[in-house]
């Protein structure tokens, strides 16, 4: 059932192989082949096998809660696969994103001047453009407070106005019972209404208020988060001002890894931005709503269904997440119902397939919502289908003793070839560099932690130069610094075939990380 590979897929990688062949009896060796360092695209891909399984129903919903600004279907509409079905407000969304994308062009120039200068320095330029984060973020925080503050203010008045009505409300109706008839002037004989009109006018105030207040309390807890994380991106460039670092190597190897993870925390931000607009994911019917324009929905999109054969869920899938309860309650899987026990959004009717796929547990940890998936299957040779993540369980199986993590692929296309139960291959990208430099990992050598590579030297010999690897595939290697586009390198000797584009193959094992 598991059948893990992890694979690296390198497209526009030119790499000229040099051969000098000897002759039929001649006894000269022939030259090292040799390639360029060239640019290209390198992704990442984790595989397993799983079963393929038909979706009957599917329940959506937005990962983070938020108010509901607009609704564009009804129940019964039948939507097509991509057509936007709601939105949610992308404010604080787009702020974070604004925040996480300036700390991360901070630390991108820290470590362009790292690789581009001889030593460090200028650490106070980000010292500068941290407290201008910091401003940014402050400001942010003071704008989204009294936009909130604002809406309290709003829904007190209201509050208070309503209470008003209903208390002239009740007075009139004590003054005018409904037991008079007929009603004497003053009364008119309405009063029992207007008092319940009142009543409902009041109660409607006073959630609004509570609502308003509740999204003021939440957004000023998230705005002191935000600022003290801000503040302490000022302690850390402070410190760095105050302490220039003369050791060029670890401070790149450092600075790589800071931008590694400020990319990461942007793009987690990019996703929750992208994630404010729900889409249909695959052709189907509306069958429930759950939600109007101007209320706060919460985030998940219904209870777990479990994966066919296994006793592991799969989070969001199935027609039990949306019609039955129990199969939670009874496996102990975990409810992602929303407040209220039903999903935002739930369509039925999909003609389309889902594969259930275990992924050890190394491989489970790169999976995640919304990456894009390759699907071939062991029937059909000649048919392949994308898809995409839907969700990976939170819990693991034993499964031959290894533990494994249940993910659900929704395939994005269908075919009539295609069937309940049979065999499909998932690889999941996980990585994707583009227009990156590379080198073949067959030419890459690893000596005491250092990377480096053979180049022909002046008199024919090979030379070794050092670089700085990035991302490292099965095939190739990224390259951060250390070498330059259209260098010419030395390749291993026993690769002598192949295909350009593999960059001379069959030396994964050498690539360093």
């Amino acid at each position: 059932m598991i059948a893990r590979a992890t694979r690296v897929t390198v497209a526009t990688l030119g790499v000229s192989a040099l051969l000098l062949l000897t002759g039929a009896c001649g006894s000269t060796a022939p030259a090292p082949p040799t390639a360029r360092v060239e640019r290209g695209q390198v992704s990442t891909k984790v595989s397993a096998s799983g079963a393929l399984a038909a979706v009957a129903s599917q329940n959506l919903g937005f990962a983070q809660a938020a108010q509901l600004i607009e609704l564009g279907v009804k129940v019964g509409d039948t939507v097509r696969a991509g057509q936007v079905l709601a939105r949610e407000d992308p404010f604080s969304f787009q702020q974070l994103l604004n925040q996480q994308q300036a700390q991360l062009n901070q630390q991108q120039a820290i470590l362009d001047r790292l690789v581009r200068s001889p030593s460090v320095h200028g650490d106070s330029r980000s010292l500068d453009q941290a407290k201008k984060i910091l401003s940014a973020t402050k400001d942010s925080s003071d704008a989204a407070h009294d936009r909130d503050q604002n809406a309290v203010y709003r829904a007190r008045q209201s509050r208070d106005f309503a209470q008003r009505q209903f208390e002239r409300a009740r007075e009139k109706l004590q003054q005018c019972p409904p037991s008079m008839l007929p009603p004497v002037l003053p009364c008119t004989g309405t009063e029992q209404t207007d008092f319940n009109t009142a009543k409902s006018t009041l109660l409607t105030a006073r959630a609004t208020y509570d609502t308003a207040k509740h999204t003021l309390d939440v957004d000023d807890t998230q705005a002191r988060i935000n600022e003290e994380t801000a503040r302490q991106t000022v302690v850390t460039a402070q410190n760095s001002f105050n302490s220039d670092r003369s050791d060029k190597t670890p401070n790149i190897a450092a600075q790589a890894a800071l931008v590694a993870n400020y990319r990461a925390l942007a793009a987690n931000a990019q996703r929750n931005l992208d994630n404010t607009v729900l889409y249909a994911p695959v052709a189907g019917t509306i069958s429930s709503i759950t939600g109007a324009v101007g209320e706060y929905v919460g985030s998940g999109s219904g209870t777990s269904a479990l994966a066919p054969g296994t006793t592991a869920t799969i989070p969001g899938v199935g027609a039990a997440a949306t019609s039955d309860q129990s199969s939670a309650s009874a496996t102990g899987a975990p409810s992602a119902t929303r407040p209220g026990g039903s999903a935002f959004m739930v369509i039925n009717n999909i003609s389309t397939f889902q594969v259930v796929v275990p992924f050890e547990e190394s491989d489970a940890a790169k999976v995640a919502p919304n990456q894009k998936v390759q699907v071939s299957f062991d029937a059909l040779p000649d048919l392949t289908r994308d898809g995409t993540v839907l969700s990976i369980a939170p819990g693991g199986v034993d499964i031959s003793g290894v533990t494994n993590y249940y993910a659900t692929i929704l395939l994005t296309d269908s075919d009539p070839r295609l069937k309940t139960g049979q065999t499909a291959e998932a690889g999941v990208l996980v990585a994707d560099l583009e227009n990156v430099l590379v080198v073949p990992n067959s030419a890459v050598i690893k000596q005491g932690g250092r990377s480096f590579v053979n180049a022909p030297g002046p008199d024919g010999k090979p030379t070794q130069v050092p670089f700085q690897p990035g991302l490292v595939g099965d095939d190739n290697t990224q390259v951060l610094s250390g070498l330059n586009e259209g260098q010419e390198i030395q390749l291993p000797q026993a690769q002598v075939s192949g295909s350009p584009s593999s960059g001379g193959g069959g030396g994964g094992g050498r690539g360093g990380g």
